[in-house]
Order: structure tokens, then C-alpha cells, then sequence
């Protein structure tokens, strides 16, 4: 036990400035993000600031991977949005706290092992229909709203790909932001700015509260959408950790990470927060900026937070297709790279289940079906036309 504890203390420890620092850009990287997915899910983007802050600091304290980034993503803001637009706020709380208790169940029945047995192709499937998901949600704020917004939407991407290549500390989504929405200040073209849609001020976080005149009904709804939440969050967890132990040589314990995930999102749903998991890009981002300790997360934590509170206002001034156009990158980055090399593996097999899975989870808006779904017909196909071993496909 105490030699468990000082493994802890060490692991707080050492190259201060450096992790300080990579914190900090790293909490700048995520600010953009935080607030477009806000949007998506329809709550205004202080919640957003504050599930991602307060996530942060917690998994800092009850993380088993160091370094490892987790927030709100793109797929469960995705899920939790039609929760959000038919019953409200105040269920997409209830269902983050219901999807903590699930991912701390998982953690107990070794959900790591049983993920191996996913396909990859199901897996490449699930990432490439998120993407699509994601680039859907966006195409309101770019497409048939003004002609200053079509010349807006060019040049923020212009500047996230000069940005990208020039300047290597400060992440390139952030510089759009903040170059185009002080051109945008100072000229004041005929755009859709975020304060438009949502008045940002800092308000103390409300204790999440059950009502008593809800029915078994509306526990099943909010059961529904905290298991499409929880499936996702394990996915893309177990799939930055894999991420994150391969790009530094080192293990972790999965099952503690879920676990440590888990508790992080009862806390944050209590508080009145959405759910999070982790981020592989991210994550990865973070490690090369040079994140080696937990300190470096807390910091992320720590200014995420602080902007919630101080950046209201000028978060109000941002164009909406600004952030439409940081998330249409983003969702480009989520396609999966192997897609045609794995394809090319095996043609018939690997593009059938990757398409029917893409299809299931378009057509239902659920990628957890989708997931679940396309594994058993892999199976299925599998052990008709083959033998062997399918855990490494």
C-alpha cells in the first residue's frame, strides 16, 4: 500500500515547467472544441467548459494513464443532442450519472478484454460513420446562410492549414479563432455568432436532482441513451489508451481507467455536466507538447475551468462557422486512415461489414447498435465461411 502511494506521489513529480506549459496549450487546443460541442449536444457553452474543466482535474486525480486527455467527444455529443431537444437538460445530467455507474460495472467484468473481441473493421466502420455524424451536424452554419459566411468558412480554413504547418506550440483551430474573429469584430459582416444562440454567463453549477413524478418510462429513455453513451465512451477510451501506451512504450490498466472514468462522470453529471471519455487526438497532442505527469492534466483542467468563468463574453463573439469549420477538420481527422489498406485486405468481407456498419449507425443514430450489431454478423460470416483466429483482424 504505501509503496502503491509514493508510485502515486512520483507520479505528480518532476518537470514542472515543461507539464505546466503543455497543460496550458493544451487547454487552449480544447477550448474550441469544448464550445462546438456544445452546440451540437444544444447546452450552452459553459456547461461544455465545465463537463471538459472539471473532467480534466478529476481523471488527473483517478486516471490510470498518464497524459491522456478525456472531455466531452464527438459521439457522445452526438447521442446526447435528441435527449437534449426532447426532454431537456436535466436528463442528459441523469443519463451522464447512469453512464458512470455502467462504465464502472464494465470495469468490474474486464470490459478490456471483451473489447479485443470487437473486429477492427467494425471499429474503422464505427470511426468513419462518427465522422460523417459529426461533418452533418455542421453543414447548417456553412451552407445557405449568407455570402459573408461562405468567404468567412474559406478563410478559416485557409488559416488552419497555414497555422498548421507554420506554427507548431499553438494549435491551429485556436489561431483561426482568434484571427478570424477579430477580423470579424472589426469589419462586422452579416455572420451567425455564437452569442446569437446562446447567452454565455457564468452561473455556480446546480446539484443535479431526481424528480419524483418521473416514470419507469422516462428511466428507460434515459437507461437508452446512457448505454449508447457508455458503449461509446469505452471504445474511444480503450482506443486512446491503446494509443497512448503504444507512443510511449508503457502499459496501463484499462479496467482502472474505465473505472476512474466512470466516477469521474457520476461527479460530473451530480454537478450538472454531460459526459466524457477519452480523446485520442488529443491525447496524442498532449504527449508530444511534452505532458509527462498528472500535473499537466490538472493544468488543462484548472484553465478550462477559468474560461468558463472569465471568457464568457468574448466566447459570445466568436462566428458560429468558425467553429463549424474547426469541427469539419475534426471530423475529417476522426475517418480512419487504414480504411483502404484494410480494405484491400480482404475486399468482400472488410467493406461489407464496414459499410453495413456505417449504415446501421446512420440510419439509427446509434453507434453503439451499430458497434454491437456489426460485431455479431462479423461473427456470424466469420465462423460460416472461415476458420481461425479473428481477434487480430
Amino acid at each position: 500500500m504505501m509503496l502503491v502511494r509514493t508510485q502515486y506521489l512520483k507520479q505528480w513529480q518532476g518537470q514542472y515547467r515543461q507539464n505546466i506549459l503543455s497543460g496550458i496549450l493544451m487547454g487552449l487546443a480544447l477550448l474550441p472544441v469544448t464550445i462546438a460541442f456544445s452546440f451540437i449536444v444544444h447546452v450552452p457553452p459553459s456547461i461544455g467548459l465545465m463537463s471538459c474543466g472539471l473532467m480534466m482535474c478529476l481523471m488527473s486525480i483517478l486516471g490510470k494513464r498518464i497524459a491522456m486527455v478525456s472531455g466531452p467527444s464527438s459521439g457522445i455529443s452526438i447521442i446526447g443532442a435528441p435527449l437534449v431537444n426532447q426532454y431537456g437538460t436535466h436528463y442528459l445530467f441523469l443519463a451522464t450519472i447512469m453512464m458512470g455507474v455502467l462504465l464502472i460495472i464494465y470495469s468490474f467484468c474486464h470490459i478490456d478484454k471483451l473489447l479485443n473481441y470487437i473486429p477492427k473493421t467494425v471499429v474503422i466502420g464505427f470511426m468513419n460513420a462518427l465522422g460523417i455524424l459529426l461533418l452533418t451536424t455542421q453543414i447548417k452554419y456553412i451552407f445557405g446562410v449568407s455570402l459573408s459566411t461562405y468567404i468567412v468558412a474559406c478563410l478559416t480554413f485557409i488559416v488552419i492549414y497555414l497555422s498548421g504547418k507554420w506554427i507548431q506550440t499553438i494549435p491551429a483551430p485556436l489561431v483561426a479563432i482568434i484571427i478570424i474573429t477579430l477580423l470579424t469584430t472589426m469589419i462586422h459582416p452579416h455572420l451567425q455568432y455564437v452569442h446569437d444562440l446562446a447567452n454565455i454567463k457564468f452561473k455556480m453549477p446546480q446539484l443535479t436532482s431526481l424528480n419524483s413524478s418521473m416514470t419507469i418510462f422516462d428511466w428507460l429513455i434515459i437507461f437508452k441513451y446512457a448505454f449508447t453513451m457508455s458503449v461509446i465512451a469505452v471504445i474511444q477510451t480503450n482506443l486512446t489508451a491503446n494509443m497512448m501506451d503504444a507512443i510511449s512504450n508503457t502499459t496501463s490498466n484499462k479496467d482502472k481507467e474505465i473505472r476512474g472514468q466512470g466516477i469521474s462522470n457520476i461527479i460530473v453529471g451530480i454537478v450538472g455536466g454531460y459526459g466524457s471519455s477519452g480523446l485520442v487526438g488529443q491525447s496524442k497532442f498532449n504527449y508530444k507538447m511534452g505532458a509527462t505527469t498528472r500535473l499537466s492534466t490538472l493544468m488543462t483542467g484548472i484553465l478550462l475551468v477559468l474560461c468558463m468563468v472569465l471568457l464568457g463574453p468574448i466566447v459570445g463573439l466568436i462566428p458560429m462557422v468558425v467553429l463549424a469549420v474547426v469541427l469539419v477538420t475534426v471530423s475529417l481527422n476522426t475517418f480512419d486512415r487504414r480504411t483502404v489498406s484494410h480494405i484491400k485486405e480482404a475486399p468482400i468481407m472488410h467493406s461489407s461489414i464496414m459499410l453495413l456498419t456505417i449504415i446501421l449507425i446512420l440510419m439509427t443514430n446509434n453507434l453503439a447498435i451499430g458497434v454491437i450489431v456489426g460485431t455479431i454478423i462479423y461473427y456470424i460470416i466469420f465462423y460460416l465461411f472461415k476458420k481461425g483466429d479473428v481477434t487480430n483482424d
